[in-house]
């Protein structure tokens, strides 16, 4: 469990023991994300008392969902990339340009969109930490670039089943 320091931290080291790894890193590429789907507050939430808020509707999921979400989607890749980071700057020493981060995101971390608010909420995370992660690597002047790859709209049955109407009744 990567969300968590001492899953990351267990992650890292049994990849960097692993046969044939050698304990070298050039490229970490995290690509991972769970996306539960469905509207934050329930349909009839001007009548639900503010403490039920979160788990009055089975297709919203609950805010113990949005924890999760979060663990998944951004606490994990914080966690890869800072412990991954030494290892990325030797990279550098052995004669390459240097070691690449590259983070896959989404468009929902650059705009809000319907239905799934806690997947965009995790990823707007992502691009204040990388991009603030980015600039601490300048300014330390270490051998490492940061990518940050943003996905647009997945065109899938799932996807197109879950907004089928909603996004006309949510957007201006």
């Amino acid at each position: 469990d990567a969300s968590t320091l001492d899953g990351a931290r267990a992650a890292v080291e049994a990849t960097f023991r692993a046969e044939g790894f050698h304990g070298e890193l050039d490229v970490l590429v995290l690509n991972h994300a769970t996306v539960p789907r469905g509207w934050m507050l329930p349909e009839n939430v001007s009548e639900a008392p503010a403490y039920a808020v979160g788990h009055m509707d089975e297709s919203m999921g609950s805010l113990a969902e949005l924890e999760t979400v979060f663990k998944v989607n951004s606490l994990s890749y914080m966690h890869l990339a800072t412990l991954a980071t030494p290892a990325l700057v030797r990279s550098g020493g052995r004669g390459n340009a240097g070691g690449q981060l590259v983070v896959v995101s989404s468009a929902a971390g650059k705009l809000g969109i319907p239905k799934v608010a806690a997947y965009s909420a995790s990823k707007h995370a992502l691009h204040g930490f990388f991009d603030s992660l980015r600039l601490e690597i300048m300014a330390k002047q270490l051998p490492i670039s940061v990518t940050l790859c943003v996905l647009g709209n997945i065109d899938t049955e799932s996807n197109r089943r879950s907004t089928a109407g909603e996004l006309k009744r949510a957007l201006p």
